[in-house]
């Protein structure tokens, strides 16, 4: 009764922080802009965003654990590199980093409000079903990075079953180098959680996230190096993770 009572609760409201909300926050940055220029006003923009991320765990009645925020500074560009387990990853990394362009699901692009926020955020909506798209998406990255903006990618491509953390994909790696671009690897535990597979209702909980030292990937012979060693140390940060959400 109390999954269903909280499921309820934060379906409804989701859709009047995330539309409503939503819309309004984007209407008055439009405003902004207008009278205080586009720069103050995708700041306004970018910190309803980063307050959408915290609250949404809140409407969840979850709370979250970080460790290491020390090691990211929101006056250097990074490439994030979390492991994924749940869409509650996006909102945690938002709320908790720092609002960034990411690769999202084709299919959210279909989901009211969702999609103004990442198009805002200049995000790529990714059709995973079409290899062609990645061309583009690689593209996309290395522009924005080379702006000066930091992204967010998932390397293991999809979400996991179980939470373990699958091998990292080595293309994000090679935009990181060639650009001279900092990764910045994120360790993830609990969001899957959240909301289990075949169900119906939210579970409430824990969810603990570790921010580790920035990696300078010019010090790495090839891509496919630096791709195993960022994998290694998020691999290692959720079994600390996990043995921490035992305790």
């Amino acid at each position: 009764m109390k999954k269903m009572f909280v499921t309820i609760y934060f379906l409804i409201m989701a859709v009047l922080y995330v539309v409503v909300m939503g819309a309004i926050a984007l209407a008055i940055g439009w405003m902004l802009k207008l009278f205080v220029g586009e720069k103050r006003a995708r700041r306004f923009v970018l910190n309803q965003v980063k307050l959408f991320g915290k609250n949404t765990f809140k409407l969840m009645f979850c709370r979250v654990i970080t460790y290491g925020l020390e090691n990211y500074s929101s006056n250097v560009n990074y490439l994030v590199t979390p492991n994924h387990q749940s869409l509650m990853d996006i909102p945690l990394i938002l709320g908790y980093i720092d609002p960034m362009p990411m690769v999202a699901k084709k299919e959210l692009a279909w989901i009211p409000g969702v999609n103004w926020y990442v198009r805002y955020l200049k995000g790529i909506f990714l059709d995973r079903k079409n290899p062609a798209e990645g061309a583009q998406v690689i593209k996309r990255m290395m522009k924005l990075l080379s702006e000066g903006e930091s992204f967010l990618v998932f390397p293991e491509g999809t979400r996991t079953d179980d939470g373990s953390v699958r091998e990292f994909k080595v293309a994000p790696f090679k935009v990181a180098r060639k650009l001279g671009v900092k990764v910045l690897p994120i360790s993830i535990w609990g969001t899957m959680f959240l909301v289990p597979k075949k169900s119906l209702f939210l579970n409430p909980g824990t969810v603990l996230m570790k921010v580790h030292p920035p990696i300078d990937p010019t010090r790495f012979g090839s891509e496919e190096e630096l791709a195993r060693t960022v994998e290694g140390i998020v691999k290692a940060g959720v079994e600390e993770l996990k043995s921490y959400h035992r305790g």
